[in-house]
């Protein structure tokens, strides 16, 4: 995977967690400055769950002691069996007339660590098929720092836009989104 992949990854990601905290923040208005620390904690949990993911991912990839390259192309379909898993996860309560979202207490913070969590299952799965694309050793960095950073600022960005109940159409955010994933997915198979 090059760089782009990861970014394309954490900007769809982060997308998902702007809509969220978006939809939080409307009828639980936070400070801004309690917003930030929520905003990086919730970023926090989430790429450690997605590095976790990433690692199980690398240790279940199928490799050959002979040849590198000839389990690529199934470890890619698996990955892109995953990255459809989480693109059905994220559109599918978006298709209903009225869809039916959770909303979770901004200002308790065991509900900000509980939104996190419950959320970052998403991120696990996308990391669990980033992992079956790459090694985690000698990625790390590229798997950590995209997603940290944005998901940061865009759950904080969600959290602004909530406590002015600015109007974001979430299910074009998150087409946008899933469109974003499936691209990186493909490639990935494109690529093997």
């Amino acid at each position: 995977m090059t760089i782009a992949a990861y970014i394309v990854v954490a900007l769809a990601l982060s997308i998902t967690d702007m809509i969220l905290t978006r939809r939080c923040a409307e009828p639980f208005p936070i400070r801004l400055s309690t917003g930030m620390v929520m905003a990086l904690a919730i970023s926090v949990i989430q790429t450690i769950l997605y590095v976790t993911g990433m690692a199980i991912g690398d240790m279940l990839r199928l490799e050959s002691t002979t040849d590198a390259n000839i389990f690529s192309r199934p470890n890619a379909y698996i990955a892109l069996g995953l990255f459809i898993i989480v693109i059905l996860k994220l559109i599918m309560p978006y298709l209903r007339r009225e869809p039916k979202l959770q909303v979770f207490n901004l200002t308790n913070a065991k509900a900000v660590v509980a939104m996190a969590v419950a959320t970052g299952i998403n991120m696990l799965l996308t990391g669990l098929a980033m992992g079956f694309c790459s090694p985690l050793s000698g990625h790390f960095h590229l798997a950590v720092w995209p997603l940290l950073v944005m998901a940061f600022l865009f759950s904080y960005l969600g959290i602004m836009f909530g406590r002015q109940k600015v109007n974001m159409r979430p299910r074009r955010w998150i087409i946008v989104a899933s469109v974003l994933l499936l691209g990186t997915a493909i490639a990935a198979v494109v690529n093997s």
